[in-house]
Parts: C-alpha cells; structure tokens; sequence
C-alpha cells in the first residue's frame, strides 16, 4: 500500500469547506474513488493550531496515484485549482509505502 501525505494551512473563514472538501467522503474522495486503485482518505486536524490539517490518501500500490492522473488528469487539475482559494499553504509531505518485513 501506498500513502500521500499533505499538509495544508486553511484560510479561517474557509474551515468547513475545507473539511467538506477534504473529508473522506469529499470531492477529492469521490474524485479518486473513480479509480479502484483508490483506498482511502484520512483528515486529521492540529490540536494546537487548528488551522493545519494534514490529509493522507491511501493507494493499493506506489504507481496507483500515477495511474489515476493519466485517465483522471484534467479532473484532478480542475479540482485543484477550485481548491487554491481554501488553503494559504499546501505542502506535499511525501510518498510513504508500508514497511515490509
């Protein structure tokens, strides 16, 4: 398994938007949920500075995410770019795969 991680600083008056958005059963969730390669999505918020979330997305495997963006790519940039105006920070934290032992 796969995992994305992001962290996000949210405008304050665009709190609850971001959770909906956000969620796991938001617009990025059904989004990726097009692809059966898709897991999952996790939001957790800050406890000391609740405007910081980070989200992680979950993938069957490390080129699931790429293979989304090839068949879901101009949706996944509308998506993005509808986005922008709830955040002032988004930073990719990276690509994590489950250890194996």
């Amino acid at each position: 398994m796969s995992r994305i991680i992001w962290r996000f600083r949210v405008k304050p008056d665009k709190l609850d938007e971001f959770r909906r958005v956000y969620s796991w059963k938001g617009r990025w969730a059904r989004l990726f949920g097009r692809s059966h390669e898709y897991q999952g999505t996790m939001l957790l918020q800050d406890v000391s500075d609740p405007l910081v979330f980070v989200v992680i997305d979950r993938w069957a495997s490390e080129g699931s995410f790429e293979r989304f963006r090839l068949q879901f790519g101009p949706d996944y940039e509308h998506l993005d770019q509808q986005c922008e105006e709830l955040t002032d920070e988004e930073t990719l934290i990276g690509v994590f795969r489950d250890e194996i032992m």
